[in-house]
């Protein structure tokens, strides 16, 4: 019985709810199943009202204790929107690795997994809409280390394993690093939090297709204010293609697929706020930046967004929000695209 457990799922690295029922907990082996089920209703320019799956997931994880601090982990979490199609059928597989953890010295996992990367940013308050994050925020197959809290201060390291065959470019491999710093309370109830985060990745392909063999460089940082209920963050990323090669994409379309055409550098810059006026609700806006260019400077798109949102929580697992935001796009012709966005969301974490 016990080996089938831990075959199944031996640990995650972090809990994913508090809510999390434990199945199974004997002689150091500790099974636990999470999860949540997340539900949007929006409304988008271009399309028609409609009800979407935003993420829905359920996780088994546990752990297995081998003293001295040690424990060897796992995680398994399925998803039902395989292809990105916000549908609730396709099952996928989405977080799929294992690995050990020290106490006081941090975690090594390996798999299909988000980089240390994914935990970079502080402005975004939003559960759909925000968000500027262009670094490499996930991978399948990731080895990843995330060092142990230090007086505030930790860092985590990820390596990106590419193509196998020795005798083509290793399209997909890279490396990526981050830092994370919460300063002690230097008033009543106010801290400060910095986070940073760098990544390479090599691409030879776009959309499928073969393209010039270059690397992708992208970086973000990030400033937040805590003070009682009200936060402050601001964050600012970057993505270049080396070589001055034009090699990303960028959101344009009524659809927000990238351009035919794509640019050299991406750079945005994210300010958010957000109010808990009372312990179980909030208010947040945020206003987002960007811009892209092509090698030559000829070539560009620009975005100015503003976001606004509200959340109420039922009880700590159960969570219901408003979101709107509009989008404006620019190009070098001056050719303009609105795209307008409004949602509900309901959410329930087990």
């Amino acid at each position: 019985m016990k080996k089938t457990l831990v075959a199944l799922a031996v640990a995650a690295v972090a809990a994913t709810s508090a809510n999390a029922a434990v199945v199974y907990n004997q002689d150091g082996t500790k099974v636990e199943v999470a999860g949540s089920f997340r539900v949007l209703l929006s409304k988008n320019t271009g399309e028609r009202a409609d009800l979407k799956n935003a993420g829905s997931r359920v996780i088994i994880k546990g752990t297995q204790d081998l003293g001295d601090g040690y424990s060897a982990l796992a995680n398994l979490e399925i998803r039902f929107d395989a292809n990105d199609k916000k549908s609730f059928g396709d099952i996928e597989a989405k977080r799929v690795y294992a690995g050990f953890a020290k106490e006081g010295v941090g975690t090594l996992t390996f798999g299909k997994q988000p980089t240390n990367l994914d935990d970079v940013a502080v402005s975004d308050y939003t559960y759909d809409l925000g968000g500027i994050k262009q670094t490499k925020t996930d991978g399948d197959k990731v080895a990843k280390f995330r060092s142990a809290d230090f007086a505030g201060f930790s860092f985590g390291l990820d390596y990106l394993f590419g193509e196998k065959n020795k005798d083509e470019f290793n399209n997909g491999s890279g490396f990526g690093v981050s830092a994370f710093y919460t300063t002690p309370e230097f008033a009543a109830d106010t801290k400060l939090n910095f986070e940073a985060g760098f990544s390479q990745v090599k691409v030879d392909e776009y959309k499928n297709a073969p393209i010039k063999e270059h690397k992708v460089n992208a970086f973000l940082v990030g400033a937040e204010l805590v003070s009682g209920p009200f936060s402050l963050g601001v964050d600012y990323s970057q993505k270049k293609a080396t070589d001055d090669f034009d090699g990303i994409g960028y959101k344009f379309d009524k659809e927000l697929h990238a351009e035919a055409i794509p640019f050299n550098k991406l750079r945005a810059l994210e300010v958010g706020a957000k109010y808990k006026y009372l312990d179980n609700a909030s208010l947040y806006g945020e206003y987002i930046n960007g811009k892209a260019t092509s090698a030559d400077g000829e070539k560009y798109t620009k975005l100015n967004a503003y976001i606004l949102g509200t959340d109420y929580w039922f009880t700590k697992s159960v969570v219901t929000y408003l979101e709107a935001g509009t989008f404006k796009y620019k190009n070098q012709a001056s050719e303009k695209y609105n795209d307008n966005r409004v949602g509900v969301g309901f959410r329930v974490y087990f």
